[in-house]
Formats: C-alpha cells, sequence, structure tokens
C-alpha cells in the first residue's frame, strides 16, 4: 500500500508563527559537510529553541559546522512541525524559518520521501523564476566547478612570524555555464589562529577576492577535536567563466609576536561553493585533495644574521705613530641580528689579513671586540700561514660573557686593534682586512634554552686599509715596456732604448703632500746590466695625473715646479718616457723606480721618501 503525502501551502503558512526571532533570512540549502553563517544562525535558533546540539553546547566544538548532531536536531524540529523528517535543511523547512518568505517556490522544489508518493496542494499557479547571480551570462545553464591543488606554491614552504606568505593554491575549471564563487572552506590540521592574523584569498591577476582578518578560535569550526578545523572566506565579485581556467590562491598573515615556537601546518581539504546559471549551489571537491604543508619558525625559532655595517671604515690610509703605538683603530664594523628570538652571543672568530712583507702580528698588538656597550680583549690569536704575500691569523672573543641580542634589532660588532710603533717606517704600506665568515658554530648563538642559533652562511670582508708612519703610501703600481727605440751605428741598425710608462698613485695622510715635477728630483732609480762604462737615464716624455692639473699645482709644464696631493686624497701619475743604453752594448738591462721623493712643504720636496714595496716598478730590457 503506498504512503501519500500531500503538501499543502495553506499548513505550511500556518507555521509561520515559529519564524526565527532574530529575522535570519535562510537563503541556501544546509545539510551534513555545510558551513558558514546559515549554519550558525540555524544552530543558533535550534539550541535556543530546545533542540539541542550537545557538541556546541557543551564548547567542546565552535558553531558552524553541519554535522550529525545539528541533523539530528533538524529533524526533531522537522518532525515536530509535520514536515518530512530528512534532516536536510532544504526549501520547506527554510520557508517555515523564514515565516513563509520562501514558500512560494518551496513545494515545486521540495525532494518526496522514500516510499512516499507526493502530491502538491495548494501550490502556486506560476512556479517562481529563478534568476542567475551577477555576473553570470549563462542564465538557465546548469554547470558545475572543478576544483584541484595547483603545484605552486610547493609543499613544505617555510614562513616566519610577522610575515606573509603564498600557502597554497587550487585550479578552478568550469563546465557548461559561468560559476559565481561564493566562498572558499580551508581545512587546517592546526590551530591557525595562534600562529596567523588573517587569511587572503588572491586570484590569478593578484586581486583580492576574499579575506577574513582578526582570526580567532570563533572564525574555525572543530571538525575534529585537536586536529581538524574548517574556515570559510567568503568570495565576492569572482565569476568563473564557462570552460574557462582560474586560480585561487591563499596567502596567509603570521602574527608579529606568538607563544608558538614552530610548527607543521597542512591545508587538509578545500570546498570551494559555486553558484551557476540556474541558481544551483555547488560545492566541490567532493573528495579531499592532496595536503599542502608550510614549517612555520616563530618565536623560539631564531636564526642569525650577518652584515657589514655602513660605519664600518672606508678604504684608504690610516696614520699611525712612529714613537709608540696607535690605539684602538677600527678595523670593521660588523652588524648581528638574532632573528625571530632574543639570544645571547657566546662567541665568535674573525680572520684579520695583512700584505706588504708584514704580518698581523708585526702590525698588531692587542684586538677589541667593542659590542652591547662593552668592550673586550680576544681569547685566542691564533697565526694560520703566508700564501702568495698574504698572512692571515684567526682572532676569536670567547671571554664576554653574556651578550644580549634583542630579538629582530641589529647590534653593531666593532673590531679593533693597536698598531705598532711604525719605526724607521717599517710598518709603511702595510695593508690589513678582516674576514668574518659566517657558518656552522660561527658566531655561536644561543637561546634561552642553551640551544645554538642556525647562521646565515656568508662571508663578510671589510675594507683594506693601508697603514703608514710617513704620512703617504704608495698603490697600484705598474710599469710597461714599450716599443725599442733604434738608431744607426755605421750601416747598421741598433736598438738605443725602449719606451717605458711607470705608474703609481699616492696617498697622503694627514698632510698634503708635494712631488716635484722633475723626475730627476721626485724619482730615484737604478739600472743594472749596463756594463762598468755604461750608463742609462729615464727620459719624460710627459707626466699624466689623474685627476689633472688641480688647484695648487705650480710650474708643472717646465719641470721647474710641483704637484700637490690633498691631505686625506690620493691621486695617480704616469710618467711615460724613454730608458737608454748610451754605450749600446749588447746585454741584459734591468730599469728600476727604488724611491718616490715628497715633501709635506714647498720647500722641502725630497723630505721624505716611499721606498717600500716598489718591485713592480722595474722593466727589464734585451739591447
Amino acid at each position: 500500500m503506498k504512503k501519500f503525502l500531500i503538501a499543502s501551502g495553506v499548513a505550511v503558512l500556518a507555521l509561520a508563527s515559529v519564524a526565527s526571532a532574530q529575522g535570519y533570512q535562510f537563503s541556501t540549502n544546509l545539510t551534513v559537510g555545510s558551513t558558514g553563517p546559515d549554519v550558525v544562525a540555524l544552530q543558533t535558533w535550534l539550541i535556543a529553541n530546545g533542540y539541542h546540539i550537545a557538541s556546541v553546547e557543551s564548547g567542546a566544538a565552535a558553531k558552524g559546522y553541519f554535522g550529525s548532531q545539528t541533523k539530528a536536531a533538524v529533524t526533531k524540529f522537522q518532525a515536530a512541525k509535520g514536515l518530512p523528517s530528512t534532516g536536510f535543511f532544504g526549501p520547506l523547512t527554510r520557508g517555515v524559518l523564514n515565516g513563509g518568505a520562501a514558500m512560494a517556490g518551496a513545494v515545486n522544489t521540495m525532494t518526496c520521501p522514500a516510499g512516499y508518493v507526493c502530491t502538491q496542494v495548494g501550490a502556486p499557479s506560476t512556479p517562481g523564476t529563478v534568476s542567475a547571480p551577477t555576473g553570470i551570462s549563462t542564465p538557465g545553464i546548469p554547470g558545475t566547478l572543478a576544483v584541484s591543488l595547483w603545484n605552486s606554491p610547493s609543499d613544505g614552504t617555510v614562513v616566519y612570524k610577522g610575515q606573509s606568505y603564498d600557502v597554497v593554491a587550487y585550479k578552478l575549471q568550469a563546465a557548461a555555464s559561468d560559476m559565481a564563487v561564493q566562498s572558499i572552506g580551508l581545512d587546517f590540521n592546526n590551530r591557525l589562529w595562534l600562529y596567523a592574523s588573517a587569511i587572503t584569498i588572491k586570484d590569478d591577476t593578484g586581486a583580492v577576492v576574499g579575506q577574513v582578518s582578526n582570526l580567532n578560535s570563533s572564525s574555525f569550526s572543530e571538525l575534529t577535536v585537536g586536529s581538524d578545523y574548517r574556515i570559510t572566506i567568503p568570495i565576492t565579485n569572482y565569476v568563473v567563466k564557462a570552460t574557462q581556467t582560474r586560480y585561487l590562491t591563499a596567502n596567509i598573515t603570521f602574527l608579529p609576536t606568538s607563544d608558538r615556537s614552530t610548527g607543521n601546518i597542512g591545508v587538509t581539504a578545500v570546498q570551494v561553493r559555486s553558484v551557476d546559471g540556474t541558481g544551483v549551489t555547488d560545492t566541490e571537491p567532493t573528495t579531499a585533495v592532496a595536503t599542502r604543508t608550510f614549517s612555520y619558525q616563530g618565536s623560539g625559532a631564531g636564526t642569525v644574521v650577518v652584515t657589514v655595517d655602513a660605519t664600518s671604515p672606508l678604504a684608504g690610509l690610516i696614520q699611525i705613530s712612529t714613537g709608540g703605538q696607535t690605539q684602538g683603530v677600527p678595523l670593521a664594523v660588523y652588524d648581528i641580528k638574532s632573528q625571530n628570538a632574543p639570544s645571547v652571543l657566546r662567541a665568535i672568530s674573525f680572520i684579520v689579513s695583512t700584505t706588504g712583507g708584514k704580518t698581523p702580528e708585526q702590525l698588531f698588538s692587542q684586538y677589541n671586540l667593542k659590542i652591547g656597550g662593552q668592550t673586550v680583549g680576544a681569547q685566542t690569536v691564533t697565526p694560520n700561514s703566508t700564501v702568495n704575500g698574504q698572512s692571515t691569523t684567526t682572532v676569536t672573543f670567547t671571554n664576554f660573557g653574556s651578550v644580549n641580542l634583542p630579538a629582530d634589532t641589529y647590534v653593531p660588532l666593532t673590531l679593533t686593534a693597536n698598531v705598532q710603533a711604525s719605526t724607521n717606517n717599517t710598518l709603511d704600506g702595510t695593508i690589513a682586512s678582516t674576514t668574518l665568515v659566517v657558518a656552522g658554530t660561527n658566531p655561536t648563538v644561543e637561546d634561552q634554552s642553551f640551544a645554538s642559533l642556525s647562521v646565515n652562511t656568508g662571508t663578510f670582508i671589510s675594507s683594506n686599509l693601508t697603514f703608514s708612519g710617513s704620512s703617504a703610501t704608495l698603490s697600484n703600481l705598474t710599469a710597461t715596456l714599450g716599443a725599442a727605440v733604434t738608431g744607426s751605428s755605421g750601416s747598421a741598425t741598433i736598438t738605443t732604448g725602449y719606451n717605458v710608462s711607470f705608474g703609481f698613485t699616492v696617498t697622503a695622510g694627514n698632510n698634503s703632500l708635494f712631488l716635484s715635477a722633475d723626475p730627476n728630483v721626485s724619482l730615484s732609480t737604478t739600472s743594472s746590466g749596463f756594463g762598468s762604462t755604461a750608463s742609462s737615464s729615464l727620459t719624460v716624455a710627459g707626466v699624466v695625473t689623474n685627476p689633472g692639473q688641480i688647484s695648487g699645482d705650480t710650474n708643472i709644464t717646465s719641470n721647474s715646479g710641483y704637484y700637490v696631493v690633498p691631505a686625506g686624497s690620493s691621486r695617480q701619475f704616469t710618467f711615460n718616457g724613454a730608458i737608454d743604453n748610451t754605450n749600446g752594448s749588447k746585454s741584459f738591462k734591468s730599469f728600476s723606480i727604488t724611491a718616490v721623493k715628497y715633501g709635506t712643504t714647498t720647500s722641502s720636496l725630497t723630505a721624505g721618501t716611499i721606498n717600500y714595496n716598489l718591485q713592480p716598478l722595474k722593466v727589464t730590457a734585451t739591447f
């Protein structure tokens, strides 16, 4: 015997007395798995009217997820009102809670329970018309939206506090109809609100189409206690056109401060709700997609960042004393930052390098490190080796106890040294630089639990500093042997000399320097291999300076005047000329500049002599 269920419009309207007291209008069908504000409103009404949902009422679960207990409460309500007791919150039940407002088309769209033959009575003679959502150009055409996990961003992204990262993206493909996306639900396997402040949904042009800010526990539905949390983000003005493919990316902004140190968080599922051209809601995917995970590095997961400070000394001349040590000369300034967490500096090592014939031990007598308002001396100084004229020494500081490094703040480290006396100008021209190799346990930095923090591996080198007690140094030394100069000896053609070019840069210290424009005065030369009766000389055809003639240069074209090198500056000199062999003997010859003479006044152009490390100022020739 068949059972008949008569759905009377008059009878349903009589139930309008149970309409929601809060004036909420339900607009979507709800069933197990649904989420969002409609579910929250429904659960609120059911509980307020005696239809219990135990997990929500006890606080074990947050409102917003339509589960088995919510279905049971809906079933009881339907039974109490004489509705089909299916637990499905559809048009008929919505019409009751909406006070009859949704009943015009309710009977036409209701689902007949299994085992019944349904006959509608009192239904409108003209079915209700469903209009397509805004932005859809395919009204009346049904459609679906396929959703799949996209390959970028990749799995395992490392994220840090106080920053924003793209963590997951989905590929959306519409079928026959345009699909207006209404919301995207994301399931997380951890309590995201403890780590993050906002979730932003961006389309493939970078435009923001949805966002939830000020994340907290009420922003999520706890699907499984302790392991599964869903948030639904409303999407506005976003339509995937028929047969089109689009992409949505979830970007998460992480809290600047958090009590979470680390955590692996996964996006385990997605639900994209959309509406087609007929007004029907489609929720995809129906099965879970692959999990996308990211690794959170928070307040307790510090890293060490090192760089060269902008105030570190630039390359230049350092004036030192000839009668005693020069105290506290800055060699380099580095910056160190404890990123993400406060920490303590325990040890740090530098490599000091010198060229010019002197080792670091011959140049320096004491190393000090200034940091955090204190100055400490080096614990160990270990000479290494000399390779290709460069000597190195490792300087290690471990005896400053605990130097606190605040989180996310650069702290300057200033390395200084006492320089030995340049007696008889023996240290003149020695060049020094420092290197901080950041790797492994250098520097050694520990967090509050005494765990060593990782470092941003890199090599940081300071500028070259040239030391001089004579107020002047030379650099960029060059000597070039040019074309042969020939002459006649009877009927034979012989080589009588060679074109040459000698160059160097003079750097002045605290005093301005003056060089004679006559190379016979400003340069000391020597030659060898010319024989006992032979002689050689340098004939200068011209001197080129960089910069060119400057204020203070006097009578430089007639060789009777002088060039000036202002205090604290450098000037390049190039002597272009020729060397000759006056006796014409054929043997191996060498010619060298052995010293550059200068004065600190215009009346003493040979008072000072630079005669160290001039081997590059040498040419050899065969006559």
